[in-house]
């Protein structure tokens, strides 16, 4: 059974350490540096808690690493970890502006950087996946218009709007990369606008709680992208890929297939999901045995540090095109967005 050193025992520390149990494998070490939080999760999966990323990274058990800190964290920690010559995972954004995203691929060098795995999750969601093979299998001709959907029931607690870096960077990350994993064809345009109409103390704190991104290729194939931070029926996940012989979609799972044959509710189904993990459990799953499997193999991660960039690129020009009013040409990696 393969063993995992674990850094960071927050939220996305436990979805990964059940994940990582999920897939057969088992987190030996975890580090935080909330100190009680490390000793709870250790005790809940059997690991040890230990007073350093070194000291959990170098565990004898560890034969791979799972990054799942603060995101201002994860440049550092990658960069660390690489130097072990351990399988390295990291939760996303691989950074948390684009000059760090820069300096972490620039400091372990292109070959290395395609070797960290990016836990870009969604791009294993079986429904998603499914429509991706679909569209690459030439199941609707040649695509030509995307879709994608990403709401949340609520807003995330007031005190991580200023840490977050912004809904661009945060949340629609995970957007950005299934935009790119579905076009097959890298942006040439981005235009963003973004309002506050959840939550007006959300834009007091410098962000936005509803934004739609618009991404046209060269060959003029186009992405939308819809984000919100509330959804008042659920957990909203949807993707369609329109082409020119059809569509296909990814609807968003039922929390069970009732249906309710009443007066009040004539045919009505169950609600959709309401927690991510609900939603998403099966994709952590999944991805965590992809890693394990390249891992095993020295292969190049199907979603890696290169990706990681390029999704922290689009991000930073959706975020400029939402301040300045207009739509941002994209060039190459070297370009800059400080006007953001």
């Amino acid at each position: 059974m393969i063993g995992i050193a674990l850094l960071g025992a927050g939220r996305m520390g436990r979805v990964h350490a059940q994940a990582v149990r999920n897939a057969g494998a088992r987190v030996v070490s975890i580090f935080d540096p909330v100190t009680d939080a490390a000793k709870t999760l250790a005790h809940d999966v059997g690991a040890t808690a230990v007073g350093s990323a070194e000291a959990a990274m170098e565990h004898d058990d560890a034969s791979a690493i799972l990054i799942a800190t603060a995101s201002d964290t994860h440049v550092d920690l990658v960069i660390q970890a690489v130097e072990y010559g351990k399988p390295v995972m990291c939760e996303k954004p691989l950074a948390p502006t684009l000059g760090e995203a820069r300096r972490c691929i620039d400091t372990i060098g292109e070959e290395k950087s395609r070797q960290v795995f990016l836990a870009f999750n969604r791009r294993f969601d079986p429904g998603h996946a499914t429509v991706r093979e679909a569209v690459r299998n030439g199941a609707v001709g040649t695509l030509e218009q995307l879709l994608i959907i990403s709401r949340d029931p609520y807003p995330p607690p007031l005190d991580y709007i200023p840490h977050s870096g912004g809904l661009f960077r945060d949340m629609m990350i995970h957007d950005f990369d299934m935009a790119r994993a579905f076009l097959d064809e890298e942006p040439a345009t981005v235009s963003a606008f973004g309002t506050c109409i959840v939550d007006k103390r959300i834009g007091e704190l410098g962000d936005v709680d509803s934004a739609t991104v618009t991404l046209v290729t060269a060959s003029g194939k186009i992405a939308v992208i819809v984000n919100s931070r509330r959804s008042a029926f659920g957990f909203d996940q949807r993707v369609e890929a329109f082409g020119s012989e059809g569509m296909v979609m990814s609807d968003n799972p039922l929390r069970s297939g009732v249906r309710s044959f009443t007066e009040a509710h004539p045919g009505a189904p169950d609600r959709i999901r309401e927690f991510f993990m609900d939603r998403y459990g099966d994709s952590y799953r999944l991805e965590i045995e992809s890693f394990l499997a390249h891992a095993d193999g020295g292969d190049d991660m199907p979603v890696n540090a290169i990706d990681g960039l390029r999704a922290v690129y689009l991000a930073e020009a959706a975020a400029a095109s939402n301040a300045t009013g207009r739509s941002v040409q994209l060039t190459s990696l070297d370009q800059s967005f400080d006007h953001a």
